[in-house]
């Protein structure tokens, strides 16, 4: 397996594209630490199933906006595997709504969560890899922070600056044997696009659902799975010359 003897952290996966990130690293032979924040009985489904692949997984709740949750879920982390090899940021919201609409509330929680969030879950891993003289770091990137949407300003903004972080990261850390990269998912089947389609199709989700997806040239929408892979593959030895990139898995909606 291309991550036997690995332990990998995935914030953010009780559902969705988190989940499938951190079943499919287990997958792989990584031994895996979920987490939720107001999810939990999700997130021990999760780890349960990962045991079922015969890998170590424990569910540890923390908001990733919380400097002192990441500290509590890190640290469980490291007692409960061992180590961190493997590091997912995948923990987000989404918000729709028109710039006049964003209330303070809504921009700063979309920031905190989707960007500082981040940070803070790197920032408090590096250490732990930094001991092993090496590590994989995979951000969850957008297409939206790559051109600007309608609609979720906060959003996209977020997104961009998980793009530049990762960039910056990746330039501080590669000395150390560290690489750092980002996924940049198209629009991917989840609860949280859930309101997406539904602004898409003025009201309608199937309407919505078929509008977004004539934007993809591949003629489908995203799975969670398609995202999960490009984990693996970022988390791998086979990306050890890989980093500071911003691997956009969408479908063909970003070719020019």
């Amino acid at each position: 397996m291309q991550l036997e003897g690995k332990s990998a952290l995935v914030t953010g996966s009780s559902s969705g594209i988190g989940r499938a990130a951190a079943l499919a690293l287990a997958s792989a032979g990584a031994d895996v630490v979920v987490n939720g924040n107001s999810k939990m009985a999700a997130a021990e489904e999760v780890a349960h199933e990962i045991e079922q692949l015969g890998r170590k997984s424990i569910a540890v709740q923390a908001d990733v906006s919380k400097a002192e949750d990441i500290d509590r879920l890190v640290t469980s982390t490291v007692e409960t595997l061992g180590k961190v090899d493997i590091l997912f940021t995948n923990a987000g919201v989404f918000h729709m709504g028109m710039i006049e609409d964003h209330t303070p509330e809504m921009w700063l929680q979309t920031l905190n969560v989707n960007l500082t969030g981040q940070f803070l879950t790197c920032q408090r891993v590096v250490p732990e890899m930094k001991k092993l003289g090496k590590g994989k770091i995979v951000n969850n990137g957008s297409i939206f922070g790559h051109q600007g949407v309608m609609g979720c300003v906060a959003y996209g903004v977020s997104k961009m600056g998980v793009h530049g972080m990762t960039r910056c990261m990746a330039a501080e850390l590669a000395p150390h044997q560290i690489n750092v990269n980002a996924v940049a998912p198209g629009c991917i089947m989840t609860d949280m696009t859930d309101d997406f389609f539904v602004a898409m199709g003025n009201g309608d989700t199937e309407t919505g659902i078929k509008e977004v997806t004539k934007s993809y040239p591949i003629g489908r929408l995203g799975q969670p799975d398609d995202i999960g892979n490009a984990v693996v593959y970022l988390a791998a030895d086979m990306s050890d010359f890989m980093t500071g990139q911003i691997m956009f898995v969408d479908g063909g909606y970003s070719v020019p």
